[in-house]
C-alpha cells in the first residue's frame, strides 16, 4: 500500500511539475474586422472642402432667418484614426455680408485651434464622445470698415458631441451630415 501511495504521490508530483511549466490553451484577443465604413473613413487624414462648405453655411444661416451672404475660407484638417480617435486642426474665417445692408455690414467669425475627441460607428452613423475643443472664437463687426456691434449669431458650424454624424466614405471623399440639422462637411482625403 506504501508503494502504491508513493508511486501515485510521484505520478501526481510529476503531472503537476510538467503542467505547470506549460499552459495547455493560450487565450487570443478577438479579432476584429472593421466594417466597410470604419476602413474607409478611419486611419486616413482629411481636409475640408471650404468651397463645397460654403453654400451649406450660408443655407444653414438663410434657415434661421438671417439673410446673410457667408464665404468660408481657411483650413480645417481632419486625423481620423483606428482607435475612433478624431482630431480637428481647425483655421477658419466665415465672413457674412449682411444682404441688402447700406452702408455694407461685414461679420467676420474666426475659429483656430484643436478639437479632439472619439467617434464610434453604430451602421453608419459616428456618436462623437468625450469632446474637447480648444478653439479661439472671435468675431468682428464693420459697418464701410468701420467696427460696430455684432449684427447677427453665428450658428454653430463645427463637430461637437451634441449629435450624431451620419457618414458616407469613398476612397476620395468622407462625408460628415449632422442629424439634427442640415450642415454637411465634405472632407478631402490627404493621406
Amino acid at each position: 500500500m506504501m508503494r502504491t501511495t508513493g508511486a501515485l504521490l510521484a505520478t501526481g508530483a510529476l503531472a503537476i511539475g510538467t503542467l505547470t511549466g506549460c499552459q495547455l490553451f493560450v487565450a487570443k484577443a478577438p479579432q476584429r474586422t472593421p466594417t466597410a465604413i470604419e476602413a474607409c473613413a478611419t486611419g486616413h487624414t482629411w481636409e475640408l472642402d471650404t468651397e463645397a462648405f460654403t453654400p451649406v453655411a450660408q443655407a444653414s444661416m438663410k434657415e434661421r432667418g438671417l439673410g446673410v451672404t457667408v464665404a468660408v475660407s481657411g483650413s480645417q484638417r481632419l486625423t481620423w484614426d483606428e482607435e475612433f480617435r478624431m482630431t480637428f486642426d481647425t483655421d477658419l474665417t466665415f465672413t457674412g455680408t449682411v444682404d441688402g445692408s447700406d452702408p455694407v455690414i461685414t461679420q467676420t467669425y474666426t475659429a483656430k485651434g484643436t478639437s479632439t475627441g472619439l467617434a464610434y460607428f453604430s451602421g453608419t452613423v459616428a456618436i462623437p464622445r468625450d469632446w474637447n475643443e480648444d478653439l479661439a472664437v472671435r468675431t468682428e463687426t464693420t459697418q464701410d470698415g468701420a467696427p460696430v456691434d455684432p449684427a447677427f449669431t453665428w450658428v454653430p458650424l463645427w463637430i461637437d458631441d451634441m449629435v450624431g454624424l451620419k457618414t458616407t466614405c469613398s476612397a476620395e471623399q468622407l462625408q460628415l451630415e449632422a442629424r439634427q440639422g442640415h450642415l454637411v462637411w465634405t472632407f478631402n482625403r490627404v493621406g
